[in-house]
């Protein structure tokens, strides 16, 4: 049969897949969801839902919601899911190497972050990542932090429908991109 292969990637996060897309090996986020924490995220995207008035305040401004989106991307619990040596030399090889620019010429390495981003964040990718973010939702909807968790679920919900660049994959190849070359220094 002829046609180009096609990878799955499972729907829920974890597994091999997530230990090559991500830097995730030897994190809880390696393993696939069971089905208690599949529960408990069921159960923390039910009582978001109940958060609307909150999530159209954080909507509302979007400039603000990207740049709280990408401040909480930079935490240190996010640190497993940046992106792994086979997306990022993947980046690498379709883009060429990233430019080093001055502060005058921010734009131009904006601009080939976006284009390796999109060269690499297909469907079955984006899914992947999409829900392995969504595994961290539970913690924040048990401690009350609806803002964190708005911002997780709208980021989430962009990464795996949309064709955009938002700020979890900016921030997730970025931080990606200087493990790699830390790693892989001459």
């Amino acid at each position: 049969m002829r046609g180009r292969s096609v990878r799955t990637a499972g729907r829920s996060g974890g597994g091999e897949e997530a230990v090559r897309l991500t830097r995730c090996i030897g994190t809880w986020l390696a393993e696939e969801p069971d089905a208690a924490e599949e529960q408990r995220i069921a159960e923390a995207s039910r009582l978001l839902k109940e958060q609307r008035a909150q999530a159209t305040i954080f909507h509302r401004d979007p400039v603000a919601a990207r740049a709280f989106s990408i401040k909480l991307f930079r935490e240190e619990r996010f640190a497993p899911l940046h992106f792994g040596d086979a997306l990022v030399a993947k980046m690498i090889a379709q883009c060429g190497e990233p430019p080093v620019v001055s502060a005058e010429n921010e734009e131009q390495f904006s601009d080939y972050l976006r284009d390796a981003i999109l060269v690499v964040a297909l469907p079955n990718t984006r899914r992947l990542l999409a829900a392995q973010l969504r595994r961290v939702l539970p913690s924040y909807v048990e401690a009350g932090q609806w803002q964190e968790a708005i911002a997780v679920d709208h980021n989430a919900f962009r990464t795996s429908l949309g064709t955009e660049v938002t700020p979890f994959l900016a921030h997730m190849a970025l931080a990606g991109l200087a493990a790699y070359y830390e790693e892989h220094e001459e």
